[in-house]
């Protein structure tokens, strides 16, 4: 049995549940806001502190109000895809989507056409993000990475030490955050890094600590599933004879006699035998084995090309002069692979698909590569006195990470609303140029929604008169905005008060656009017992997680 639910019930329901979530969200914006602190019963320990509106919006599982529920998993979607694709901009995203909406429904309330109305925001929406587009400007210098870091997180340690990183190593560096302790800290590592997990810990057997030292080895790069012992031996055999000090091999999975034979060899003094197993999805294990071919100067062997453990050839290894294992990893210091120029035009190539793709995922594998070949990675230490702040500052340091990564490849704008408020001026005038009904409703709408994060901003730090800031800095220059720390308008680029370029773009995209579709839903369909989505997208709720509340 099912239950439908038809307008005009359906916009009004789905507005009460995109009120509810965005009521949750949206005090989070600027400076002035502190953390959100989630309690439940299914979180065991300490409370969860966010200040992320992507996180926060991905903890609420479920509407008490089935109706409203629908509205809110609509805005929770858009609000965790703006968080993992750029990393900022979830509570901007928010904002325009509950005014677009809310505007929008004022308009169609009063017989105007659900469909003709979305058409008229989608176009307009396409002129303010060229008008953001006007207004980007590049991040080049430590100093903007650093105000622009400390505009995400709101902490100088780590803005400094984001700033520091990205200096060295650039946009699409490999940044890895663990636990630190007490506290913050950072450092870099020479050469490139992977994924990979040890099938068997018998190699470290007798090494003191967690990592293992690699000098003139040969490594055997491939998709095998090992399990033929003589094969193995052979090729052993003849990679000690060549003078080698060690062996490594990437293979798909190794049998239990291979595994064997590794303890055997683990007593020798002189040559040690390492097996390694590739981590990740198919397209990052794929990427790995072709970025470590190159940097070695050996081949990807397959089984689908014919390929066996009993025919390698010795030229057919890659080989490194330093490397390194662990129990997690594998790097890279010194390899023995193509002339740097070979690299260089890899890196180049890989480089211009990135800056062509449009492909999420295939951008995040082509950024890993990139950063891989580069060489070089950091590793940062998350600190806390207590599991609810280290678990926040580990993820406060992974957003800005990757706010930060977003600004350096697409650039700045300045932030506080104002970039969004510069489009009021070109909006309006689209506005008066325009005769249609329903051209005019939607200009009207996307001057509220650009006004709108700046008045949440006001709100939120508790201005009484946020119109009459907003007619100011409208009267002032390009570039400035309203400090809501000191009180005054500035230039907000010379006070560091700057946003990620793209986090914006993908909030005025995604909220836009987002509250223009649900516009359109005009029936509502509930299933008797629905599987509730644990993560957004429609995971089923088997899926592990301990962080998601039912708001009330």
């Amino acid at each position: 049995m099912k239950r439908v639910l038809s307008q005009p019930h359906t916009r009004e329901a789905l507005k009460a549940g995109i009120d509810a979530l965005a009521g949750a969200i949206i005090p989070t914006m600027g400076p002035l806001t502190g953390p959100v602190a989630l309690d439940d019963k299914t979180r065991g320990g300490s409370p969860e502190l966010l200040d992320d509106g992507g996180t926060i919006a991905r903890r609420i599982l479920q509407l008490e109000d089935r109706d409203a529920d629908v509205g809110a998993m609509l805005l929770r979607e858009t609000l965790w895809q703006q968080r993992e694709k750029v990393g900022d901009g979830a509570a901007t995203a928010a904002a325009l989507f509950q005014t677009v909406f809310a505007e929008g429904q004022r308009f169609i309330s009063a017989d105007g056409n659900a469909m003709l109305l979305r058409q008229a925001l989608e176009a307009g929406s396409k002129e303010l993000l060229a008008d953001l587009r006007g207004q980007v400007q590049a991040v080049k210098t430590i100093e903007e990475m650093e105000r622009l870091a400390l505009s995400v997180c709101g902490d100088p340690d780590i803005a400094a030490a984001l700033a520091d990183i990205f200096d060295v190593l650039g946009a699409h560096g490999a940044v890895e955050v663990r636990d630190g302790g007490r506290e913050l800290g950072h450092e870099f590592f020479l050469g490139s890094h992977w994924e990979s997990q040890v099938p068997s810990p018998i190699v470290f057997d007798g090494h003191i600590g967690e990592r293992m030292e690699l000098k003139n080895s040969a490594w055997l790069i491939s998709d095998f599933e090992l399990d033929d012992l003589s094969a193995l031996v052979k090729l052993v055999t003849a990679v000690y004879q060549a003078g080698y000090a060690s062996l490594v091999i990437l293979a798909k999975t190794f049998s239990e006699q291979i595994i064997a034979a590794q303890g055997a060899n683990s007593r020798m003094e002189d040559f040690q035998l390492v097996y390694l197993e590739p981590t990740g999805l198919v397209d990052e294990q794929e990427a790995a084995l072709a970025d470590l071919a190159l940097i070695t100067g050996g081949q990807v062997l397959r089984t689908i090309t014919g390929h066996c453990l009993d025919a390698v050839a010795l030229d057919a290894l890659g080989e490194t002069e330093l490397a390194w294992v662990d129990r997690q990893r594998f790097g890279i210091i010194a390899g023995g692979g193509g002339a740097e120029g070979v690299v260089k035009r890899e890196i180049a190539a890989l480089e211009s698909i990135y800056d062509n793709s449009d492909d999420e995922r295939r951008r995040l594998v082509l950024r890993a590569r990139i950063g891989r070949l580069r060489g070089g990675s950091a590793l940062v230490y998350a600190a806390g006195s207590s599991e609810s702040e280290l678990r926040y500052q580990t993820e406060l340091i992974t957003r800005t990470i990757a706010a930060l990564r977003s600004a350096l490849l697409e650039g700045s704008l300045p932030g506080g609303g104002t970039a969004l408020l510069r489009c009021v001026k070109r909006l309006r005038a689209r506005y008066e140029d325009s005769v249609d009904l329903h051209e005019r409703a939607a200009w009207q709408i996307l001057i509220k929604a650009a006004e709108a994060p700046c008045r949440a901003l006001l709100a939120n730090a508790g201005h009484e008169a946020p119109g009459l800031v907003l007619d100011a800095v409208a009267a002032e220059a390009n570039g400035a905005g309203y400090d809501l720390r000191r009180g005054r308008i500035v230039d907000m680029k010379e006070e560091g008060v700057v946003d990620s370029a793209a986090a914006v773009l993908a909030a005025a995209r995604n909220g836009i656009g987002g509250a223009a579709l649900a516009l359109t839903v005009d029936t509502i369909v509930h299933r008797v017992n629905p599987p509730l989505a644990i993560e957004p997208g429609g995971l089923p709720s088997s899926t592990p997680d301990t962080g998601n509340i039912e708001l009330k």
